[in-house]
């Protein structure tokens, strides 16, 4: 029992620790759901952003694993699913209360493909106000459009709460015209995840087929417009004489698009302010901060020794990020 208190504790903490960088990186949905950016905290995904989902809709589905009604519902749900992959509506299933490892054995039982949040504190289901998700309330939706704007909706049906979501919502690149070879490349440049892309987008720049060559090119225009924003995001910064923000910023710049491109000014200025004074402090206080959050992911995280590392990065990192973030918590 002791363990399983720990494990849980752990895991409360780790999404404490998720919520707050998630915070720092303005993700946040609607009106007040942060989704988390912890990727032990998702299955059949990576943490979904703000920024990849600008524009586009989420529904939310709260869903109580030892509910039969909820089993049967599965089949529904994902063909509502595959029913609406050509708009800019995604569902995510979450699952509130249970420990990782239920959740998982849950996901593989069931065949599930869609996007689920392990939510075993409950935070995502307190923000989204759906009430304690249990045999008594077997599963709520949420609802977050195109606009910004959120809504409870009927989570016994999925199809109406998936066809609202879409009447707000809109691509960065439409996907009419892009072949059906490429549709899994357009839907990870569509969801931000440039990086992943990268190789595939150049195969497919290369082909001798004129349709496959010319909606490459299309995808490719846009990751370089997106590249040119985080450029100049990153200049400015610099300009502002801000040197952790730009250091972040070409950072960024250099983790999002591996695989592309990009100008010798992002090297050359990621070495230049590495070697500012400030920058150093703050990649000092980050250092242990992601200690912190990969001892609390072994499952080791003792209370004790948490809030021992908090205050280490408060007393030996003053000022920076890290130590707000500890304070935070603390």
């Amino acid at each position: 029992m002791k363990s399983r208190l720990m494990l849980a504790h752990g895991f409360a903490l780790l999404t404490i620790l998720s919520a707050m960088t998630a915070s720092n990186a303005d993700d946040t949905f609607g009106q007040s759901i942060v989704l988390p950016q912890n990727p032990n905290a998702w299955i059949n995904s990576g943490p979904i952003s703000t920024q990849a989902m600008a524009g586009k809709s989420v529904v939310l589905y709260f869903f109580e694993e030892g509910c039969p009604r909820c089993r049967e519902n599965w089949p529904a749900v994902e063909a509502a699913v595959m029913q609406n992959q050509t708009k800019p509506v995604m569902l995510i299933a979450v699952n509130s209360g249970s420990s990782p490892a239920e959740v998982a054995q849950y996901v593989k039982r069931n065949r599930l493909k869609i996007p689920v949040i392990i939510d075993q504190d409950r935070s995502l289901e307190k923000q989204a106000g759906v009430g304690t998700i249990s045999l008594n309330n077997i599963f709520q939706a949420y609802l977050i459009d195109g606009e910004g704007n959120s809504r409870r909706m009927s989570g016994g049906d999925i199809p109406a709460a998936m066809q609202a979501a879409a009447q707000t919502a809109s691509w960065n690149v439409d996907p009419v015209g892009i072949p059906p070879t490429m549709i899994p490349l357009w839907r990870q440049i569509e969801f931000g995840n440039y990086a992943p892309a990268a190789k595939s987008l150049t195969r497919f720049r290369r082909d001798r087929k004129p349709d496959v060559k010319a909606a490459a090119e299309r995808l490719q225009s846009y990751v370089d417009d997106k590249i040119a924003i985080a450029l100049s995001e990153a200049e400015s910064a610099v300009a502002a004489d801000d040197s952790w923000l730009a250091f972040k910023k070409y950072e960024e710049v250099n983790e999002h698009f591996a695989g592309y491109e990009l100008p010798d000014v992002v090297d050359s200025e990621l070495n230049r302010l590495a070697d500012d004074g400030l920058v150093a402090k703050e990649l000092a206080g980050r250092k242990l901060w992601r200690l912190a959050q990969s001892i609390i992911e072994s499952g080791r995280a003792k209370p004790a020794r948490v809030t021992a590392m908090m205050s280490k990065i408060i007393k030996d990192h003053p000022g920076t990020e890290a130590a707000r973030m500890a304070a935070d918590i603390q």
